[in-house]
């Protein structure tokens, strides 16, 4: 919700799934209605097959897989989901995640972490974040200043074209 707030007044529409509403089918939906899509789920990375990563929504699991299904995707992806930021590599083959897997769909940047994060501390910097970004700075760029400016430092990264 205060990442929300932070879009009121601008002419950004914005909208929130929790509860029952945070279907996989309406979070898939919202993602290709969306420019800048924040996922505040518990996720898991799969190691062992990067693809059945995902966010436990509350009729299920969004994969990794699930992810080409989106029509159309955000240009901006934040992921506030333990793990989900993290990437496997198998010999001979490249990185993947849910990182990857958002940009191989088409999303210029997503922002993510690949270790657990305290909510609290998730919650405040991912907030300072979308007030960045609702100011037009880069994802990159309004991490940076959302790092300063809460004085919290978490290992959230910014991926893709986000600079």
């Amino acid at each position: 919700r205060r990442a929300a707030d932070t879009w009121d007044g601008g002419g950004v529409t914005t909208r929130i799934l929790e509860g029952g509403d945070a279907t996989v089918a309406a979070a898939t939906r919202l993602a290709s209605d969306s420019d800048v899509l924040h996922i505040a789920a518990h996720g898991r990375h799969a190691v062992d097959n990067p693809l059945f990563s995902g966010f436990e929504l509350a009729d299920g699991i969004l994969f990794g897989y699930d992810v080409d299904l989106i029509p159309r995707v955000p240009a901006t992806v934040i992921l506030s989901a333990c793990e989900l930021g993290r990437s496997s590599v198998r010999w001979g083959e490249e990185a993947l995640g849910m990182t990857r897997v958002w940009l191989h769909a088409g999303a210029d940047c997503v922002i993510a972490a690949p270790v657990a994060v305290p909510d609290e501390v998730a919650a405040e910097l991912l907030s300072a974040v979308h007030v960045g970004l609702s100011e037009g700075a880069t994802p990159s760029a309004a991490l940076a200043r959302a790092t300063v400016d809460t004085g919290l430092s978490a290992p959230f990264q910014c991926h893709g074209d986000g600079f």
